[in-house]
Formats: C-alpha cells, structure tokens, sequence
C-alpha cells in the first residue's frame, strides 16, 4: 500500500509540473559536432501562447506519444486516449523544408520513435556563432530520435532560453531546461513521436522540388555552364544518362576528389543512378 502511494504521488508531480507549463507564459542541433553550415533567414515564429490552450488532462501514468508541431512550435504530449499530458513551446531547425541532407538546418518530418535517452549535463557543443564550445547547451537529457535515414536527432534542452518559439536549431527539437525535466520521465524507448510540417516547411519544399525536376528536365549544357539547382546551401546536379563522376566535376569545373569530399555519404563515384543529386559546390 506504501507503494502505491508513492506511485500515485509521483504521478501527480509530473501532472502538476507539465500542466504549471503548458499554461505559463511561453517560451538540439544534431548530435554533438555536426551541422554548422550557413543559417538562413527565420521566419516570424508563431506565438506558442494561446489563450484558448486546452486543459492539459491526460493520465500521466499511461503517457503514449509525443506530437511536435513545426507550425505551432509546440511539443504534446499525449496519454493511450489521446488526451493531453502536457504542451510545451519548442525551438526547430533554423532552415525551412523537411530534411533532406546532413548538414541542412532542417528538422526531419513524419513518423518516428524514441531510440534512446542519454543523461547530457556534460555534454558540449561549438555552434559555429563565434562564441566557442558551450557548457550545458544540452539540458540533462538527450532523447534521441530514430528518424531513418538521419542520425543524430533528438530533443533536448538548451542555455539559450530565449530562443524557445523560434527557428534555431540545427535540426534537433529544443526545449527549456526545466520543461525536458518534467518530460523525461514520461517517456519511454520505443515511444511514438511525430514531427508535423508547417505551411511555410511546405512551401519551401515545393520551391526546392520544382527547381530539382527543372534542372533534371534541362537540356544538357557544355563543360564551364551550370545545370545545378541550389536549395539555398548548396549546388547540387542532377545526374542525366551518359553522366559520369569525371565529367561531372569538370562541367563544374572542380575535381574528382573535391566531389569526393562534398559528398561523404557517396563511396562509389563508378557508379551514378539516374537522377541521383550530387553536390558539386
């Protein structure tokens, strides 16, 4: 009986701690070392404080699955009925558009899972701001996200509070320290997570795509000129039938090994798919 107590107790903490938050005034990167490419401009992020914010109600005994939202820049949490846990303000990649490539800005979007949870107080990071290596940029926890074909997502906390509502991370999801701590202990490896789009992701994904089927459907052009689409960090070719790695770099007027090393993920240069994107710059 003495347990169970306790348990009831402890549950009513965490409903305490996660509801105080989803209703109070608002409010990373990719795995330590990576992602420090240019940053482009943030849109306006939307204010995660609504007055008509649901009553967070759920059983914190039974939590289920976690909803971020690139629109409302929020993180849900939800119980096996679908009723709310709690909500709390979030930071995404600083880039527009689902993720494509290591190194983009971008937060990956669609159905994923809790791979891991690593405790992360000593855990440091450069961010590439001129500011050198950050102590606790990480929060406590580092709760890692299987999110295939990327690696090294996941949600964590931050020493920047202020940029909780905004685009700024490299590709992680961030919260504010004290909001990760009341999440943690409600969740689970294997749990649910879903990471949902926003107008402007889309937008931005068109733009991309539609630059991506021009450059394929362009006619081929002679070495020195440019058949390469540029989603706004890099130039990329599109690979067209008779394309080899030789002739390609020399179209651009680079090296073999220059392709080599700006496409790291590629080991075999002998051999190019049909509308495979190389990075040529």
């Amino acid at each position: 009986m003495r347990r169970l107590y306790i348990l009831v107790a402890a549950a009513m903490t965490v409903i305490a701690a996660c509801g105080s938050s989803s209703r109070g005034t608002a409010a990373q990167p990719e795995s330590p070392g990576t992602d420090n490419t240019a940053t482009a401009a943030a849109p306006e992020a939307a204010d995660p404080r609504t007055s008509d914010e649901p009553q967070a109600d759920g059983d914190a005994t039974r939590p289920a699955r976690i909803v971020i939202s690139k629109q409302s820049m929020t993180l849900s949490l939800y119980d096996a009925d679908d009723a709310l846990i709690c909500r709390f303000p979030v930071a995404v990649g600083r880039n527009l558009g689902n993720k494509r490539r290591p190194g983009d800005m971008k937060t990956p979007e669609g159905d994923f899972t809790v791979q891991q949870i690593q405790p992360a107080s000593t855990w440091t990071h450069d961010f590439g701001d001129g500011k050198g290596v950050i102590e606790g940029c990480y929060g406590n926890w580092f709760i890692r996200l299987k999110t295939p074909p990327h690696k090294g997502i996941g949600i964590h906390g931050t020493h920047d509070p202020a940029s909780i509502g905004t685009r700024a991370t490299e590709g992680c999801i961030r919260l504010r320290n004290d909001d990760l701590d009341s999440l943690k202990p409600l969740v689970r490896v294997g749990m649910a997570v879903r990471i949902d789009t926003s107008e402007a992701d889309r937008a931005e994904d068109r733009r991309i795509d539609s630059r991506a089927k021009q450059a394929a459907t362009a006619p081929a052009r002679k070495p020195g000129g440019t058949s390469a689409f540029d989603d706004g960090n890099a130039a990329w070719h599109t690979v067209a039938s008779g394309d080899t790695a030789s002739a390609i770099a020399a179209r651009y007027g680079t090296t073999l090994s220059r392709l080599r090393e700006l496409n790291p993920s590629k080991s075999d240069f002998d051999r190019l798919s049909l509308g495979e994107h190389i990075r040529v710059r």
